[in-house]
C-alpha cells in the first residue's frame, strides 16, 4: 500500500467560500474594530493603555443612484510591522497578541472577503511601530500576496492625521443594508448609519462607557458620511427594577465571580437609548429581542440570548425553554470578567458561542437556577404595590390602605388608595422603570374618578425608579394650569423615586 501526501493550499476559492457565512455588515466591521482595539498601545509613562480611536467612514460616489460605497476603517493603534502583517494575512494563523479580541486568526480575512462581495478588491495600509515605513497589501486574497514596504497613506482630507492602519474596501449598498432589523431596505446612508451606531453602541458599550476605576472611556468609535461625523455612544441594556445575582463558576482551572443583572424592560429609557432616540434593533419588547446580553470583559459577544441558556424538564426529557410573548418584558445582562484567550471560546466568526466549550455549559447550568419570569412587569409592579401597602400599614396602622378601589365604573383600579386617620386621601401609581408623561395622566384619571364618586383626594403620587426634570416640571405645570372637576381640591401631583421610599 502506498501513501500519498496532499499539500493543502488556501486558494481564491477558499476565501470566496469564507465570505459565505451569512455575516452581516456590522459583524464584519466588528472583526476589524476588534483587531484595532486589540492593538492599543501602552503608555510608556503611565503604564496604562492609550485611548483608541476607530473611524468608520462612508464615501459616497457623485452619482445620485449608486450601488457601491467606498468604506474606510481607520484606527490610531499600534500598526503592524512586516512579520505581523504576514501573520495577519495567513488563514487560521494563531494571533500574535494575548488579547482575546484576537481569538481565531480568521477575522481580518473573513471580514474583507465578505465586505468586498466574495473575495474582491480591498487595500490595507499600516504604519510599522518600529520602522519609519508604511506597508500595504491589497486583495483579492490569493495563494501569494504582495506586500509593499514603501507606500504612503492615501491623501484624503477625511482621514485622521494620527492614523496607524487604514483599510479601504468597496462595499455594495445592499450589503450595508443588512444592518437593518426591519422595514424596506433604506438607501439613505444617514438612516443606515443610525442602525450601525446602535449595533456598535451595544457591542462595544464596555469600551465606550465610563470606567468605574479610571472615570474615562477606553476609546472612541466614530462613523462618518463624507465629512459628517457622529460618535458612537454606549448603549446599555434598559433594565427597570433590576435584580443582581452573583454566580461562581470554575473556568480554566480558576473560579470566577460573574454578575447577572436582570429585570423589566424600561421602555422609557429604551425610547431615548441611542442619542436620545428610540432603539430600533435591540430591546423591542418582542420575542426575537427578549432575553439577556452576554458581555465578556468589555465586549458584548451575544445579545438577546434565551433558549441557548434556559432549559425545562418534562417527563424526564430536557428541552430548551421556548421564547414566548409572556417573556417580552424580560431583559438582562451577564457580566463575565476579562478572561485569558482560550477560555470561553466562540465560533470562528465570533457571532455565537462555541457550545463544545464545557465552560459555557457550566455557566448556563448556573443561570438555569435563575429562570426568567413570565409577565415580569406585572409581577414586579404587583410586588411593589404589596410592599408599599404593607409599609404604609406598618407605620400608619390606623390608615385605610387598599388596592381594590375602582373608578369610572370600568374596573379601572387605583394602584394604592390611602385614607389617613384624619380623612385625607392620597393615591399612588407605582411603575417599574422610568417615568412617562402618560403615568401622570393615569393619576389624573384616578383623581377625577374619585371626585365623581364624591371623594376628595388631597395628593397624587407617582412612584417610579427614575424621572427627569422635564417630567417633574410637567407635574408642577399640571398643578398650576389644569382645572379639576367642580368641587375638587386643587390638583396636587408629585413624582417621587422608589428608592426614597426604600422600595
Amino acid at each position: 500500500m502506498s501513501e500519498h501526501i496532499v499539500e493543502l493550499l488556501a486558494n481564491e476559492g477558499v476565501f470566496v467560500g469564507l465570505a459565505k457565512q451569512n455575516l452581516l455588515f456590522h459583524q464584519c466591521l466588528c472583526e476589524l474594530i476588534d483587531n484595532a482595539i486589540a492593538a492599543v498601545e501602552k503608555d510608556a509613562y503611565r503604564g496604562s493603555y492609550k485611548k483608541f480611536q476607530v473611524d468608520v467612514i462612508f464615501i459616497r460616489p457623485h452619482e445620485k443612484d449608486y450601488e457601491f460605497i467606498d468604506l474606510y476603517i481607520v484606527d490610531n493603534c499600534k500598526g503592524m510591522g512586516l512579520e505581523t502583517l504576514k501573520d495577519a494575512l495567513q488563514l487560521g494563523k494563531p494571533p500574535t497578541t494575548d488579547n482575546r479580541l484576537n481569538e481565531h486568526g480568521f477575522g481580518l480575512k473573513n471580514a474583507l472577503a465578505t465586505l468586498s462581495g466574495g473575495n474582491n478588491w480591498w487595500k490595507l495600509w499600516t504604519k510599522s511601530p518600529s520602522e519609519n515605513k508604511i506597508y500595504s497589501v491589497e486583495g483579492p486574497f490569493r495563494p501569494e500576496m504582495l506586500i509593499q514596504d514603501d507606500d504612503t497613506f492615501p491623501e484624503e482630507p477625511f482621514i485622521p492625521t494620527d492614523s496607524s492602519t487604514i483599510i479601504k474596501v468597496c462595499v455594495r449598498l445592499s450589503f450595508i443594508q443588512t444592518v437593518q432589523g426591519r422595514g424596506a431596505p433604506s438607501k439613505d446612508l444617514s438612516r443606515l448609519r443610525d442602525w450601525l451606531i446602535e449595533h456598535l453602541g451595544v457591542l462595544y458599550r464596555g469600551y465606550l462607557e465610563q470606567d468605574k476605576d479610571t472615570y474615562d472611556s477606553s476609546g472612541v468609535i466614530r462613523v462618518s458620511i463624507d465629512n459628517n461625523t457622529v460618535s458612537v455612544p454606549p448603549v446599555p441594556v434598559p433594565i427597570g427594577n433590576m435584580t443582581t445575582e452573583y454566580i461562581h463558576v470554575e473556568l480554566g482551572g480558576q473560579t470566577y465571580k460573574l454578575q447577572y443583572q436582570f429585570g423589566t424592560l424600561d421602555e422609557v429609557r429604551r425610547d431615548e437609548l441611542v442619542k436620545r432616540e428610540k432603539a430600533k434593533y435591540y430591546y423591542q419588547k418582542n420575542m426575537p429581542t427578549q432575553g439577556i446580553d452576554i458581555r465578556l470583559g468589555k465586549r458584548v459577544i451575544a445579545t438577546h440570548q434565551f433558549e441557548t441558556i434556559w432549559k425545562t424538564e418534562s417527563g424526564g426529557e430536557v428541552t430548551r425553554l421556548s421564547r414566548d410573548p409572556h417573556y417580552n418584558d424580560f431583559v438582562g445582562e451577564l457580566l463575565i470578567p476579562d478572561l485569558p484567550r482560550g477560555v470561553l471560546t466562540t465560533v470562528n466568526n465570533k457571532t455565537d458561542f462555541n457550545l463544545d466549550d464545557p465552560g459555557w455549559q457550566r455557566i448556563f447550568d448556573e443561570l438555569n437556577k435563575h429562570r426568567p419570569t413570565k409577565e415580569i412587569r406585572n409581577r414586579s409592579e404587583s410586588v411593589l404595590k404589596d410592599r408599599w401597602r404593607k409599609r404604609i400599614i406598618s407605620t400608619n396602622p390606623e390608615d385605610e390602605v387598599s388596592k381594590e378601589i375602582n373608578v369610572w365604573g370600568t374596573g379601572t383600579r387605583i394602584d394604592i388608595y390611602r385614607k389617613t386617620a384624619d380623612g385625607k386621601i392620597i393615591i399612588y401609581e407605582l411603575k417599574v422603570g422610568s417615568a412617562h408623561p402618560l403615568h401622570l395622566y393615569q393619576l389624573k384619571m384616578y383623581w377625577d374618578g374619585l371626585v365623581l364618586n364624591g371623594e376628595q383626594p388631597r395628593e397624587a403620587v407617582l412612584l417610579v425608579e427614575d424621572f427627569n426634570t422635564a417630567l417633574e416640571s410637567m407635574a408642577n405645570k399640571m398643578n398650576e394650569v389644569l382645572i379639576p372637576p367642580a368641587g375638587s381640591n386643587p390638583y396636587n401631583f408629585k413624582v417621587e423615586k422608589l428608592k426614597d421610599k426604600e422600595l
